[in-house]
Parts: C-alpha cells; sequence; structure tokens
C-alpha cells in the first residue's frame, strides 16, 4: 500500500491535545510526521468537506453545496461524488493504481474505477451501495450485515435511550472497522481512503456530559476517541512499511449553548415574509418517527430499516427530517415579498432572493449583517460573536452562483449557537436545541512517511491535503487546485515556525 487515509468524522484537535496522553497510534503519526490544526471549508459539514479534501477544491468548483440544500431555482439538490469532479483516488485510479473507497459521506451512488468503492451515508435502502455490485453480498457475509447508518435521533427520543443510543453507535463503527479491514486484505489496494463516523455520532448528543463528573456519560466522548485510535493502530498494521499514512478529520466541533430559528428572526426583522398559516408536511411523519423511536426497541428498527422500502425507511432518519424542513421552506415563503432566507445548519447560510439590483443586494446584506450583530445570548444577555463569511471572498468556479451570499457562525464564549430554519414556531430561541456540539472549522490532521519530516507543527488548510498527498505519490495533474502541496513538511526543507495543536482555542474559533 502507498497510502492510508482515515478520516475521522468531527474529530476535534483540542480533544485530541487534551487526550493526547491516551492516543498512542495518533502520537505516534505526530511525532513521526507533520500535523497540526486543519481549517476546514464553508460550510464545515461532512458534505462537502469531504469532497473538498478529497479534490482540493473549494464547493464552487465541484458544485456541492451541502448533503440537502435549496437551489437557486427554489428546488432541493443534493450533494453527489462523481468522477467529474476529480477526487485524489481517481487520479490514482486513473494512472493505474489499485485505489479503495469506503465510507466516505456522500458517495452513493457508488461508481466505477479501479478498485471498490462502498457508498458512505446517506444511502437509500435496498439500493445498490458498493462497486463491484457482488462486493454487497461479500461484505455483508463478512461482517454479519454490513451497515451504512443507523436511523439518527436525540437518546432520549429512543426506547433504551443514552444506552441504546450508546450501543448501535458501537455497533456501527465495530462494522466499520471489520469491513474495512477486510477490504484491505481482499483487494490489497494501493491507496485507500476511508472515514470512520462513531465520533461525529456520539457527539452529538453526549458533549453535554463531557464537564459533569456525576454524569455516568463523563468518560463517553474520551472513551470514543480511544477508541477511534485502537482503530487506526489496529488498520496501521495493514500497511506497509513505506505507506504514507495521513489521519484527519473533516471539522471540528463545540458545545452548543442555544438554537436560533433563524428564519423567525429574518421575518422579524421584515427581510422574510410567510404565508399567514404555516404549513408542515413532514409534521405527522416526525410525530410517527417519535413514536417508533420511544417504543420500538432500537435494533429492531436497525432491522426494520435495511429491509424497508425507501419511501418508508427514509421516513425515520434525521435527513429526512432535515429535507421536509427545506421543502417545508420552499412551500410557506412568499417569495416575491421576501428578500432573505437561510437554510440554516452547522452556520446560517443566508441566500438574498433573486434579480436584485447591485446596489439593492449591498443594502440587503449590511441589513442583515446588523441584524445580526444586535442578537444577544438569551441566557446572559451578552452580545454574540459573529463570524461573517461572504460569497466572494470564500466561492470561487463556475458554480459559484449556486453558493449562499451569506454565512454566518455564531459564538458565545466557546459554544456555538445551533441555527434552525424552521418556520412556525413563533419564537426566535430554543433553549433546548437538537444538538449537544455542532460543528467548527478546527479539525485536525497527522500525516506520516518516508518523505514526511518528523515533528513538523504546521496549520494548514483542508484543500492542502490532495494535491500533497498525490505530489508525494508521484501522480502530476492538470488542475485548478485551490489548496497548495505543503512541501515545508517534506525532508530537506526548512522547519516551518507555526506551532499547531498548542493554539489557544479562544484565537482559533
Amino acid at each position: 500500500m502507498k497510502a492510508l487515509v482515515i478520516g475521522v468524522d468531527s474529530a476535534s484537535p483540542f480533544l485530541i491535545r487534551k487526550w493526547i496522553d491516551k492516543l498512542p497510534n495518533l502520537r505516534n503519526i505526530f511525532e513521526n510526521g507533520a500535523s497540526g490544526i486543519l481549517q476546514s471549508i464553508i460550510p464545515p459539514e461532512s458534505v462537502p468537506a469531504w469532497q473538498c479534501f478529497a479534490t482540493g477544491k473549494n464547493p464552487a468548483k465541484i458544485g456541492i453545496f451541502g448533503f440537502t440544500y435549496i437551489g437557486r431555482d427554489r428546488n432541493l439538490r443534493r450533494g453527489t461524488t462523481t468522477p467529474e469532479i476529480g477526487c485524489f483516488w481517481d487520479h490514482c485510479s486513473n494512472r493505474g493504481m489499485k485505489v479503495g473507497v469506503f465510507n466516505v459521506p456522500g458517495t452513493y451512488p457508488p461508481y466505477a474505477l479501479n478498485g471498490f468503492m462502498v457508498s458512505g451515508f446517506p444511502v437509500p435502502t435496498r439500493k445498490t451501495w458498493a462497486y463491484p455490485k457482488d462486493l454487497m453480498r461479500r461484505l455483508d457475509k463478512a461482517v454479519g450485515g454490513y451497515d451504512i447508518d443507523v436511523p439518527l435521533a436525540n437518546p432520549h427520543n429512543m426506547r433504551g435511550g443514552e444506552e441504546a443510543y450508546l450501543r448501535m453507535a458501537e455497533r456501527l463503527h465495530t462494522k466499520s472497522l471489520e469491513a474495512a479491514k477486510c477490504l484491505i486484505k481482499w483487494y490489497q489496494p494501493h491507496v485507500f481512503m476511508m472515514t470512520f463516523q462513531g465520533i461525529d455520532v456520539v457527539q452529538h448528543d453526549f458533549w453535554r456530559y463531557m464537564n459533569d463528573s456525576g454524569s455516568q456519560y463523563s468518560n463517553v466522548l474520551r472513551d470514543w476517541y480511544v477508541k477511534m485510535d485502537s482503530a487506526i493502530g489496529e488498520l496501521r498494521q495493514l500497511t506497509d512499511d513505506d505507506a504514507y499514512t495521513l489521519a484527519l478529520s473533516d471539522h471540528g466541533s463545540t458545545g452548543v449553548s442555544t438554537a436560533l430559528y433563524i428564519n423567525e428572526y429574518l421575518a422579524q426583522k421584515g427581510l422574510l415574509a410567510t404565508r399567514s398559516k404555516v404549513g408542515k408536511k413532514g409534521e405527522i411523519y416526525a410525530k410517527l418517527r417519535r413514536t417508533v423511536l420511544k417504543r420500538v426497541p432500537a435494533e429492531l428498527i436497525a432491522a426494520f430499516y435495511k429491509q424497508a422500502p425507501s419511501f418508508i425507511s427514509h421516513r425515520l432518519t434525521r435527513s429526512a427530517e432535515i429535507e421536509r424542513t427545506l421543502a417545508d421552506l420552499i412551500e410557506n415563503i412568499v417569495w416575491e415579498k421576501t428578500e432573505a432566507f437561510s437554510t440554516g445548519g452547522h452556520q446560517a447560510h443566508i441566500y438574498l432572493t433573486a434579480n436584485r439590483e447591485p446596489k439593492s443586494s449591498s443594502q440587503t446584506l449590511m441589513r442583515i449583517i446588523d441584524a445580526v450583530k444586535e442578537l444577544k445570548d438569551p441566557k446572559t444577555g451578552k452580545k454574540l460573536r459573529p463570524l461573517f463569511h461572504f460569497r466572494e471572498n470564500l466561492f470561487r468556479g463556475s458554480h459559484e452562483r449556486e453558493a449562499p451570499d451569506l454565512c454566518v457562525e455564531l459564538f458565545t464564549g466557546n459554544e456555538k449557537v445551533q441555527i434552525n430554519p424552521g418556520l412556525g414556531s413563533e419564537e426566535i430561541w430554543s433553549f433546548s436545541p437538537h444538538f449537544s456540539s455542532v460543528h467548527t472549522r478546527e479539525g485536525f490532521w497527522g500525516l506520516a512517511g518516508p518523505e514526511i519530516r518528523k515533528g513538523v507543527n504546521q496549520d494548514a488548510s483542508i484543500l492542502d491535503l490532495a494535491p500533497t498527498l498525490l505530489k508525494l505519490m508521484k501522480v502530476k495533474v492538470q488542475t485548478d487546485f485551490d489548496g497548495k502541496v505543503l512541501k515545508s513538511v517534506f525532508r530537506g526543507t526548512a522547519a516551518p515556525s507555526v506551532l499547531a495543536l498548542t493554539g489557544d482555542r479562544t484565537t482559533l474559533t
């Protein structure tokens, strides 16, 4: 194997630093290679972050802006990986290398390459999720029924609560690890890329317990970082001594303070108009989902989920709930009277409505910025700390028209405000946000191998890693990378001056 690439979804560099003495495999990569803070893209979400990592390009060049989002034509769109966007594994495959792509979010449907591809979530049930197709049967047999995902829910909404939720996350992780080991042994790929979901799944709901010494769940996150580190070690044992190992997260995480109903706030400020009575087509499904999750054992739900037709099983997932929320926006906004709306997420993705003159658009943006600056933490009364990201500074490429005009992250201390795009609450704030943690831009990276200097600490962009990896594997491509080759971490170069994993969190977020 020439390169082993392990994605650890949502892993925080600050928690890695906190628990590094319990993470011997990551520590070994850091000490024998280069590592640091990895700045993710806007938006800091698994899709498009993994696709931007794999291509070295910003979302406007690859045309992917999220798992699900509202297009400028006011239709729902889904982010999907295709050979045309040019991931590093495609370049390697085109040059005759055998490649393996496993469990990377947003890779459904799988496509043909020189090797194999097993799609990551979301994947409709009873569909083809692997190339070659017969690999599905082989993996199912090897791990006792392969799991791509679990029907997601807050643990308190599930029968069995936190314990049932952790069992499902553990099952997903175990089967992912065993499947990865089988795939490496079966195919002996030159390049193997995979992601683990477990930390992201657990952090969203157990972050709240981390500093509660009286909770039985206070060490859950630490134990999952240890579990993930052990999995990295097991996979590294299957590589050659001269292979490169790249471990990274697509973004980081931080705790949630409250949730802001962003479109309710825009409506309050006169920027968005809704129908007199907001309808919620998906409300019946949401109630059904909560009832099923509360009454039926999690293991039985998982078995049903895998066998049920997609139009039924899809109703059980968190992604379906997000799609219904966005569909309700399209249905309930009075577009001819609306200047701006948001699709929410781990930040506020704000779009100006179409056909506005440049001067008018500029004025609308200033009104939005002024309105956001007025926001105060409803718990403390202190002003929130907003970070504004403008389209012209972030998104460059043939799809830039589809990008949000403005993205806003809101912080209160070291916590972040969750953004809820839903309409109909008639409230601006929620003190019971769906998640316990949400995404931040600060992820981690660590790269070790024969041409990498030892003990280098350097911050990097998530867009830098694909061109760097291709350079190390001597794969030359003619493409318009937004990232750059991290030449300063190569042997024979001068040591960079940036210290990464020892930075102060407050200044980094």
